[in-house]
């Protein structure tokens, strides 16, 4: 999926509480999850090396990972973005 809908007011009431290096975890991991239609890994060493990030961010990783996103054993899930590649593939 290579476009999707952004509704600022809702990121911005959701995610309040992020740091800004936070927001470009969030926000990549969001791209990242449309663009391969598939949850994020459980490795974090790979999701750290894909987003750029030095291992100091780790934690930051974690907070996001925690806050937006439910572990599975495919990975990490996010119920918004698997509800709208759904519909997507339903159109």
């Amino acid at each position: 999926m290579h476009y999707y809908s952004f509704n600022i007011a809702d990121y911005r009431k959701d995610t309040s509480h992020l740091s800004p290096i936070e927001h470009y975890i969030y926000r990549f991991l969001i791209d990242w999850y449309y663009l391969d239609e598939s949850p994020i890994p459980k490795e974090t060493q790979q999701v750290i090396r894909r987003l750029g990030l030095g291992s100091d961010n780790i934690q930051h990783l974690t907070n996001v990972l925690n806050d937006f996103f439910e572990c599975t054993e495919n990975g990490y899930i996010h119920k918004r973005i698997e509800e709208e590649i759904s519909a997507y593939h339903d159109r």
